[in-house]
């Protein structure tokens, strides 16, 4: 399939597929390696405020191309789109409490949570290039 036919929609949900897979793979290859970068972003100022910025102008962004709520996968789309600017917000605003919380609802096994965004991730990479849109 050629990308100039997909629509954001279908881009968007492929790129944050691809995304979610790599991350999945990262913590399944990496044991404890969320628990780890939850303590980094805690503990170092630059880095929470640096990763919060790009997280905030991401899902401005995403959220300036995609707010559409019609069709499954676009609501999907579009909630992590706001979702990725809320959590910006609270990494800039209220790191530390949004951590913490972060934190106590994340799963503690990185290889149940591994294999479940690797899940999601291929569930949605597959939505958007088969043209679930």
């Amino acid at each position: 399939m050629m990308i100039e036919k997909l629509t954001v929609t279908q881009l968007l949900a492929a790129f944050v597929g691809l995304y979610l897979i790599a991350a999945g793979i990262g913590l399944l290859r990496e044991q404890g390696s969320y628990s780890k970068m939850m303590n980094e972003l805690k503990d170092n100022t630059a880095l929470g405020f640096v990763t919060g910025a790009f997280v905030l102008a991401l899902g401005a962004a995403m959220v300036a191309v995609h707010d559409v709520w019609t069709g499954p996968l676009a609501i999907i789309v579009s909630v992590i789109a706001w979702w990725t600017l809320i959590k910006g917000f609270c990494l800039l605003a209220i790191r530390n409490q949004f951590l913490a919380w972060a934190n106590v609802v994340s799963l503690k096994n990185s290889a149940l949570l591994g294999t479940v965004v690797i899940v999601v991730g291929a569930a949605l990479l597959a939505a958007g290039l088969v043209g679930a849109g």
